[in-house]
């Protein structure tokens, strides 16, 4: 179902900088992993827009660290691509696992092997060290375009979010263990899998198949057994700078969380700190660390802990005495349409419900034989793309992914089923154009099927939010029972941070 991405003329930049003189030289200090669950109570829109604007200047710094001034994206080094697909065909792994299996049992050279690897991951690393880039030339280059093009004619955001998984994946191996290890490659047993997804903001209307683009990222934060990784995408502009870089206009931001563990113990692996020389790593880090702190501030407000705001309960209450007589008399076969008194229908977030189930085969496999996190983000995305347009009855645009958390891997040969529906939707908003549009946050639900006793099991949930359309939206959703209740406000919470943080783009400029 998915094609191995073979594609010509990328390249990926993977750059060692030269080692630099400052008077500052510390080690980043140990932190504990982060917790896999997410909210959306945020900073405030002004605090985030300005936290990105700071970090993107300071990713450029550190991009130009790496970079000879005299080197052009012509020069650039080409080296491996960051891959999911390993050399090691699906056959011969299910050949090796019984050998595999004898030789642990035996438990000869664990203790020496585990010993090697604590040693070799407690030499601190530069930031610049573990930076990749990728490029995308589009307008170069008609044949990769046709591999990305949606019948839009922009670009399929989709496979984008398989190549920023991938890439933040590359990043985190970059940094433990230098490089992607080989298929079936037992020396260093250790695995990087990705635990969050903490925003995706697409800044730009759409990406074109016209356009070149490069995508990059970098850890800039570390813990004792996780990292945050920073991803950008960029449009490369013509001309150059006043520094002799290629100009760029910022498209999307976006962090990840990953997460080592120790394939022999099971547990969470130490991995290499972070040494921070410049200020701007140290500024990096700093966003970095203050990032996971508000996540665990979060997670402590979530609605599953603490009750809503006074000012929540009233506007849900307001939404329940407009809507509640119209919802309970309406049944699922009625064909919904504006009356005198309803100019937009109230529909139940059940009502918008797609379900997508498919049997995983090994071509969606990654490094560690686990379906492709990359793979799961683009079908969950494709999903809430088709709800979207089939509630508003026209192609929706991507706006944000507010928020993704891997619960468990997903295991090759399994029965996935993916349940996707809009939990809320926003009154029409101005756009800077002087258009309308009303945003639709929607939620999907990945889960395995045990096809033996039926029994479903989370492991992914993703949050989405799109651009709806404008005043043609005959519909709104509206709440019906208590869960779907917090799921609106949820919803409400990552759609106005959203808005907000696009207005503070649109009018400062990224």
């Amino acid at each position: 179902m998915l094609l191995t991405r073979r594609l010509p003329r990328l390249r990926l930049n993977r750059s060692i900088g030269p080692p630099i003189h400052s008077t500052q030289s510390r080690t980043a200090p140990a932190a504990e992993q982060p917790c896999r669950c997410s909210s959306t109570l945020r900073a405030s829109p002004l605090e985030e827009t300005e936290t990105v604007k700071t970090i993107n200047k300071l990713l450029s710094q550190v991009r130009a660290r790496n970079r000879p001034s005299s080197s052009s994206s012509e020069d650039l080094l080409t080296s491996r691509l960051p891959t999911r697909i390993n050399t090691q065909t699906w056959i011969e792994y299910a050949k090796s696992q019984t050998a595999t299996e004898k030789a642990s049992a035996g438990g000869s050279g664990r203790e020496e092997m585990l010993q090697q690897v604590e040693e070799m991951l407690r030499r601190p690393k530069r930031m610049h060290d573990s930076y990749v880039e990728l490029q995308l030339p589009f307008s170069k280059d008609p044949q990769l375009a046709d591999r990305y093009i949606a019948t839009s004619g922009s670009i399929r955001l989709g496979k984008i979010f398989e190549d920023l998984d991938n890439l933040a994946g590359d990043i985190a191996y970059s940094h433990v263990l230098g490089g992607r290890p080989k298929a079936g490659d037992r020396k260093v047993p250790i695995f990087i899998v990705t635990a969050s997804v903490d925003r995706l903001d697409l800044v730009v209307d759409s990406l074109e198949a016209t356009c070149d683009y490069r995508l990059s990222g970098l850890p800039i934060f570390v813990g004792s057994s996780s990292m945050e990784v920073l991803v950008a995408i960029d449009q490369i502009l013509p001309g150059k700078g006043s520094d002799g870089q290629a100009q760029t206009k910022t498209c999307l931001t976006g962090r990840f969380t990953m997460v080592t563990r120790n394939a022999l113990t099971a547990k969470s692996q130490s991995i290499p700190p972070l040494e921070l020389q410049a200020e701007d790593e140290s500024k990096l880090f700093a966003f970095g660390e203050g990032h996971k702190q508000k996540k665990r501030r979060e997670f402590e407000m979530a609605l599953s802990r603490v009750p809503p705001t006074q000012q929540e309960a009233r506007e849900l209450h307001e939404q329940w005495l407009n809507d509640h007589d119209l919802l309970t008399a309406q049944s699922r076969d009625t064909v919904h349409a504006p009356t005198s008194t309803h100019a937009v229908i109230p529909v139940g977030p059940s009502e918008t419900r797609l379900i997508s189930t498919q049997h995983v085969h090994p071509q969606s496999r990654n490094v560690h034989m686990k379906v492709f996190g990359g793979f799961l983000m683009r079908q969950a995305y494709e999903l809430a793309w088709m709800v979207g347009a089939t509630f508003s009855r026209q192609p929706v645009k991507f706006l944000a992914l507010d928020a993704l958390s891997f619960h468990a891997p997903v295991p090759v040969g399994a029965m996935l089923s993916l349940t996707a529906q809009i939990d809320y939707t926003s009154a029409p908003q101005v756009r800077c154009d002087g258009g309308e549009r009303c945003v639709g946050a929607i939620a999907v639900l990945a889960e395995v099927v045990d096809i033996e006793v039926g029994t479903r099991r989370r492991t992914n949930t993703f949050h989405f939010s799109f651009d709806l359309g404008g005043g043609q939206v005959t519909q709104r959703v509206s709440p019906v029972s208590y869960q779907e209740s917090m799921a609106w406000i949820e919803g409400k919470r990552r759609v106005e941070l959203g808005l907000e943080l696009r207005r503070l783009y649109d009018g400062i400029g990224a």
